[in-house]
């Protein structure tokens, strides 16, 4: 099973942080434009148990996607599962390390699997590995900007 694991430093508090990934509107405003991200059933808040739903721009075709919040831990973790969607498996783990005052460590951490069958002959691990680390690269610098912020 393939893993993508990225970091990126922020300077606000780890509180700070932690309540920007939990809103679906702030997770529309890191990702990159060409993905069309687009919640079409999700809450203000998620919290342990939330379901949302949404649809990003995959392989030439809009694709929809369920996940929930299988894990949380205020402030350190929080983990989102794939319910249905168009990879095999997808654990996405944000993790937050506070660094000193004012400083967080936001490390996120995805185990996934390709599609099944014959669309994952085309959508490699390989591939989607490439496309994390360009859409992070945009995320991570979308977070530095609003998050370094005055709150």
């Amino acid at each position: 099973m393939p893993v993508f694991e990225t970091s990126v430093t922020l300077e606000c508090p780890t509180e700070r942080a932690f309540d920007f990934l939990l809103r679906p509107a702030n997770i529309a405003l890191i990702s990159p434009p060409e993905i069309g991200l687009a919640f079409t059933n999700a809450p203000d808040v998620l919290a342990l148990g939330s379901r949302f739903e949404f649809k990003v721009q995959a392989y030439g075709h809009v694709q929809t996607m369920l996940h929930e919040i299988t894990h949380l831990e205020s402030g350190r973790l929080l983990t989102e599962t794939q319910i249905k969607g168009l990879l095999g498996h997808w654990i996405h783990e944000h993790h937050f390390d506070p660094k000193g005052e004012g400083q967080v460590e936001v490390t996120d951490r995805i185990d996934f699997n390709p599609p099944p069958g014959m669309l994952g002959l085309l959508v490699t691990g390989n591939k989607i590995l490439d496309q994390l680390e360009e859409a992070y690269f945009y995320r991570h610098r979308q977070m530095q900007k609003l998050l370094s912020q005055a709150p």
